[in-house]
């Protein structure tokens, strides 16, 4: 990542859903918890309950690091960065615990902890935290290998299943459904009613914690609707699901030019999005593929690997388009709908494989440790370089970054200058929250921007969807200019913040409020967002 060019105090990643993110963390820190914001979505407030995606353990470990600093920016590149190491050690832990060597060990769960998934999703913060996912194989692989769990592993196996629940609602999800196969495989090969039973409580324990931590999503869902939700459908299942050519294909902008065009002329095809980041790489690539061969095979395979390749092919059904994830839309809710997010299970389960296929290849072709090791060394260095690229999701911008992140906070600080505090500003072009599509050439959530470098005001972005404050807003901002002003003025806002990126004619509006209100507005550098002060009364 080139870290050493990096100003922590400007973050990695400062566009479309990053932003989403930056401002929950500020928040966070800055009115006590993450779910209300009283300096966004004026005069209402924003209230992420209306958003529901909970990720209250995750907040808990972003509070705590947000004792050593005060800088949201900071918190949030370090919370990021800590994914990688906390990733790293997980893996490891599961992969020592069934005996793997140390060196086999070592070389997947650095390969695991840098998948191109990883980075890919740093603008999904919450999505790169994967951290808890070995944790949670490792309690599907309990199932499947006890009769039935007791003592430390019957604790370690609820606390897993808290912690998890409390993990927003993707990876509850996935886990959920792996238990239940776990358990029923388990009884089918046991005979025994135990680890179904084990499977069916734990299951339950995951989902009853997404429920109780959503409790406040769901009082105010009841209480305002759930407009704000966002309109998800099938359809919208099927588009963002998993693709076994992506799992298997090189990442784009490849090392080797080749390799890169040959994933650039797949991705002219139909269906590229999100499921593009779910490359395994080379050697994840080889585990997952062993996997699949493995429930064919008639050899006696040890049973952690005929675990592996049942749960592998599971996750496959689940996320792939056409799968059992478009049931599951159709018939319970397709408010879950980026199922290509499975990969992160399935990639764990093939770098298992790739550990037992080192530690067999060793014991049949003995070595001195040297040769062993220096193998091993070969295999993480081409892994990783494999796995990674020089696009900007691998080595964020920088530069681009702190230039753009400079000017918005000088542009900011110069409105804050000229409003009492607390007052509040009214943002143009009207957006929903959350999720609304770009504008012209303003993207989601640049509104955002405003409130991250605000210390004392006020902003009108982040009503939820669908609500009173919402739908006045969005009619406020139809009105002819003239009658625009006298609402929001009425509406006790002390002024306009204008971004011309979001309309078609970039002068029409602006001059009309220069018209109406008989004042000069405030730039930025860059001559695309301007702050119109209501003149005193």
């Amino acid at each position: 990542m080139k870290l050493w060019r990096a100003d922590f105090k400007v973050p990695f990643m400062y566009f479309v859903d990053s932003l989403f993110y930056s401002v929950a963390i500020k928040g966070a820190m800055e009115q006590g918890w993450w779910l209300h914001n009283s300096s966004l979505g004026a005069p209402g407030g924003l209230h992420y309950e209306a958003y529901p995606a909970i990720e209250n353990f995750q907040f808990v470990v972003i509070k705590l690091l947000s004792l050593f600093t005060s800088n949201h920016a900071k918190v949030l590149n370090l919370f990021y960065l800590l994914t990688f190491p906390l990733t790293a050690v997980t893996s490891f832990y599961v992969l020592r615990s069934f005996k793997f060597s140390f060196g086999a060990a070592l070389v997947v769960s650095l390969l695991y902890a840098f998948l191109p998934y990883h980075f890919f999703q740093s603008y999904h913060l919450m999505m790169a935290a994967y951290y808890l996912v070995p944790l949670m194989v490792l309690v599907v692989i309990w199932i499947c290998l006890e009769e039935r769990l007791k003592g430390r592993k019957a604790i370690a196996s609820l606390v897993i299943c808290v912690i998890a629940g409390s993990c927003g609602v993707y990876y509850p999800q996935f886990f959920c459904y792996l238990l239940i196969v776990a358990g029923l495989a388990s009884w089918w090969n046991r005979r025994s009613l135990a680890p179904l039973v084990s499977a069916l409580i734990l299951t339950g324990v995951v989902a009853g914690t997404v429920v109780i931590n959503h409790i406040p999503s769901i009082i105010y869902q009841r209480t305002h609707g759930n407009a704000s939700m966002g309109n998800r459908s099938v359809g919208d299942v099927e588009i963002m699901g998993l693709k076994i050519t992506q799992l298997l294909l090189p990442i784009g902008g490849h090392r080797n030019e080749s390799l890169a065009a040959l994933k650039a002329r797949y991705n002219l095809g139909p269906l590229i999005n999100e499921n593009d980041t779910s490359s395994l790489g080379f050697i994840g690539s080889i585990g997952f593929l062993f996997l699949l061969g493995a429930i064919f095979s008639r050899r006696q395979l040890p049973e952690l690997i005929e675990s592996l390749s049942r749960f592998n092919i599971a996750a496959v059904l689940l996320g792939t388009i056409g799968g059992l994830s478009a049931l599951f839309a159709l018939l319970v809710s397709p408010q879950i709908r980026a199922y290509t997010r499975i990969s992160v299970f399935i990639a764990f389960f093939s770098f298992i494989a790739v550990a037992w296929l080192l530690d067999t290849l060793f014991k049949r072709l003995p070595a001195p440790p040297v040769v062993y090791y220096l193998v091993l060394t070969v295999i993480l260095i081409a892994g990783v370089l494999d796995q990674t690229g020089t696009s900007f999701f691998f080595i964020p911008e920088y530069a681009k970054n702190k230039s753009e992140y400079s000017s918005d906070d000088e542009f900011v600080t110069r409105i804050e200058a000229s409003l009492p505090p607390r007052a509040m500003v009214f943002q143009l072009p009207y957006m929903p929250f959350p999720e609304s599509p770009p504008l012209y050439q303003m993207k989601p959530y640049d509104h955002y921007k405003a409130y991250l470098h605000s210390k004392t005001l006020r902003w009108s972005y982040g009503a939820p969807f669908g609500e009173q404050e919402d739908k006045w807003q969005q009619a406020v901002a139809a009105l002819p200019t003239p009658e625009l002003v006298k609402s929001v003025r009425e509406a006790g806002f002390a002024g306009i913040y204008l971004n011309l990126d979001g309309y078609a004619d970039r002068a029409k509006l602006q001059n009309e409020l220069r018209a109406a209100l008989g004042v000069e507005p405030i730039w930025n550098r860059e001559g695309s967002i301007l702050f119109f002060k209501f003149p005193d009364q």
